[in-house]
């Protein structure tokens, strides 16, 4: 991680720190006993593109169950980072399936994990599109300033492959870049904005910010579509818990909750 000491992330462990204390036994954050044999408290790190769909399955889960969710966002990559350093928390929901592999090499996480939701990328503009981009080729064009994800968020790394994919000159691109969030929703926010003409963001982001700005698509030939999963870690303090929220996450309820936040429950065709 580049931040300073001080930063959220260090903060994030040290909530992370205390929220692992008393897991499993229903005395964590007061947490009550809960139904179905599972009680205490977990640590879920969490991607920012997802943030608000799964703290909306959150409410539902901790209703249901009386366990209480601790939630840390950050983009995949630093969150990845947190874990392998502190090897605290729960769930890992990264934006795309390749972290979870990543994590496996590094014997982090427990078995493969559920896929819940999948992110489609689209472009991002201003409301009224006063560049008149057509497509995702429109970004090489000169005069184009862009919001571009850093590699270590699922939107970064997924960004490159819609590029190549589409066969862009990345130079140009690399020219017209005046701005590399760490999130996802912070690229969404430099667009609002105006400090960016364009950025590639996921749709269900898109659909939070359409008041604001609006989403050209890319046809899905070519895209490069994200499988959102929640995976158990290795170190979990309350792997009963843990395993009950990834079960919800992909539970009718917890698919109604996504669908609710404009997020793909199905795989798109």
């Amino acid at each position: 991680m580049t931040r300073r000491a001080g930063c959220p992330a260090v903060l994030a462990l040290a909530v992370l720190a205390c929220a692992g204390c008393g897991q499993g036994d229903g005395a964590a954050g007061g947490a009550k006993p809960a139904k179905g044999g599972v009680s205490g408290s977990i640590a879920v790190h969490c991607a920012s593109g997802v943030k608000d769909a799964v703290m909306e399955v959150k409410k539902g889960f901790e209703a249901e169950t009386g366990v209480e969710v601790n939630l840390n966002f950050g983009n995949s990559g630093q969150l990845l980072g947190q874990i392998e350093l502190s090897r605290l928390g729960d769930v890992y929901i990264p934006g795309d399936v390749g972290y979870v592999e990543m994590a496996r090499e590094k014997k982090l996480v427990a078995g493969d994990g559920r896929v819940f939701c999948y992110f489609v990328p689209v472009v991002l503009v201003r409301k009224g599109n006063p560049k008149k981009v057509a497509g995702v080729e429109d970004l090489a064009k000169p005069g184009m300033r862009l919001a571009l994800a850093e590699g270590n968020a699922a939107i970064g790394k997924l960004q490159a492959e819609v590029f190549s994919k589409n066969g862009l000159d990345m130079e140009a691109i690399r020219k017209n870049t005046v701005d590399t969030p760490v999130t996802v929703t912070e690229v969404a926010l430099k667009v609002k904005l105006g400090a960016a003409d364009a950025g590639l963001v996921w749709d269900a982001v898109a659909a939070q910010y359409a008041g604001d700005t609006q989403a050209v698509a890319i046809p899905l030939a070519k895209n490069v579509i994200g499988s959102v999963p929640a995976v158990v870690l290795a170190g979990a303090r309350n792997p009963g818990a843990a395993e009950a929220f990834v079960a919800y996450l992909v539970s009718e309820k917890g698919r109604r909750a996504l669908a609710a936040r404009h997020f793909s429950v199905d795989a798109p065709k």
